[in-house]
């Protein structure tokens, strides 16, 4: 004889134990943005950002102002408009040094992905942008990441929650010329970081 023991968390959620005691049970996995979502712990960090006339410079900065909390980013949409130099590429920095100047874009420019929940978000962290009135500059940091930046071109970056910033930290998403020289002014890259929080207690 076999019974089921019911959690309530649905079909697939029970437990089953058969003729032998034996106790048969279903996991079942879903991603962590997904659950978070669901939670009211997943947002999107989105801006218009510009380019300046420079060799390099700062198109959007994140910076984590909770004390108790990390931001995980788990997925990056780069959407470029028309961009005249053909070798301009985006950079990604940790903890620059200093940065300077940009557009305050927080009350409006992170999103809550639950429509139902609290945007506690835009309340702890510091979303900057360059948006063509104030450019962002930064000094310092590590780079990685150079993906290219064509003209008219969406790419996704799969960061799979492996880009976490910590408490009073920054990353920042700049741009460059790889052959040198200046990039053209104000020419947009639209950019939206998807991230999660996660607490650390």
């Amino acid at each position: 004889m076999s019974k089921i023991s019911d959690n309530s968390g649905g079909p697939g959620y029970g437990a089953k134990v058969d003729s032998k005691n034996n106790l048969w049970t279903r996991a079942v996995s879903i991603p962590a943005e997904e659950d978070h979502a669901v939670d009211g712990d997943s947002y999107i960090a989105h801006g218009e950002c510009h380019t300046a006339a420079a060799t390099g410079g700062g198109l959007m900065s994140l910076k984590n102002n909770y004390p108790n909390k990390e931001v995980v980013i788990t997925r990056i949409y780069i959407d470029s408009h028309t961009i005249t130099p053909t070798d301009l590429v985006m950079v990604q920095v940790f903890e620059p040094a200093t940065t300077t100047s940009g557009t305050d874009i927080t009350s409006t420019g992170i999103v809550q992905k639950h429509l139902g929940k609290q945007n506690a978000a835009k309340d702890n962290l510091t979303l900057t942008i360059s948006d063509g009135s104030a450019n962002l500059t930064y000094t310092g940091g590590t780079k990685y990441h150079a993906p290219p930046l064509p003209t008219m071109t969406s790419q996704t970056r799969e960061m799979k929650g492996t880009n976490v910033i910590t408490p009073n930290k920054t990353i920042l998403w700049g741009f460059k010329r790889a052959g040198g020289g200046s990039a053209t002014d104000a020419e947009i890259v639209s950019l939206s970081v998807n991230f999660i929080l996660r607490d650390l207690t």
